[in-house]
């Protein structure tokens, strides 16, 4: 619905990018479809509103070609919300740098004890697609954690953590983006969606997450509806709450 096609096009002349537009059918969608036409050996995924740092690819495939047993990988990324006013204009920012450690385990990623942000930035090699594994449709929220424990249950041995900051994750507050429409309800829908899919993954078996997130959320819930909470919206900018 934006002038994407129209930015795109400058670029065509360049054979190495190749342009394919589908009717809206939500990121899993998207992604798959990417996925399916991808030729390369090692596919990765860019969100419109993310930015690959100047030497993501390089550092990427150097890493694969230093462990050719990798299947996926994750870079550390740095995290950064926005929240905009009604007329889309930047009112306020906030730079969260790094939230990950230097030593990222598989089973930390099934712990949620380091949080998704995989839709962007996750690597991995076309056995994946040979596997039969795509982007979950039916999952509405947390589809990229849903990847990665697909990628990880399948593959528990191909991990590879790639300690260097290789790109910048952002989430957009003010907008008509998916974090401005889900609810506090919606978050503890979203855990019980995934427990319920991967919780006989052997990878899955040391968390203490569930029910514990469900709990939070669904509290969270009942705190907003008495007006006790901030709305998800300004939950990075409560501030903004209090003026309004």
């Amino acid at each position: 619905t934006d002038n994407t096609e129209k930015v795109i096009a400058e670029f065509q002349h360049d054979p190495r990018i190749i342009y394919h537009k589908i009717k809206n059918g939500g990121v899993a969608r998207a992604r798959n479809t990417g996925l399916t036409k991808a030729t390369g050996d090692i596919i990765t995924y860019l969100d419109s509103d993310d930015i690959f740092y100047e030497n993501f690819l390089s550092t990427a495939l150097e890493m694969f070609m230093k462990y050719p047993t990798t299947i996926f990988a994750v870079p550390n990324y740095n995290f950064r919300v926005e929240l905009y006013d009604k007329n889309q204009r930047l009112i306020d920012f906030n730079e969260m740098v790094l939230r990950q450690t230097n030593n990222v385990t598989l089973q930390q990623i099934f712990n949620w004890e380091v949080k998704c942000a995989f839709g962007t930035g996750l690597l991995h090699t076309r056995k994946v697609i040979k596997k039969g594994i795509r982007w979950d449709m039916k999952i509405k929220l947390f589809d990229d954690w849903d990847f990665i424990l697909q990628l990880g249950t399948a593959f528990p041995d191909g991990f590879l953590h790639i300690p260097w900051v290789l790109y910048e994750y952002r989430q957009r507050y003010g907008t008509d983006g998916r974090v401005n429409k889900t609810a506090y309800e919606t978050f503890a829908k979203g855990f019980v969606a995934i427990y319920e899919k991967h919780k006989n993954s052997p990878l899955m078996q040391e968390q203490t997450w569930y029910p514990r997130q469900i709990n939070k959320y669904i509290k969270l819930q009942k705190e907003l509806d008495e007006g006790k909470a901030v709305p998800p919206v300004y939950k990075y900018f409560p501030e903004y709450f209090k003026k309004k």
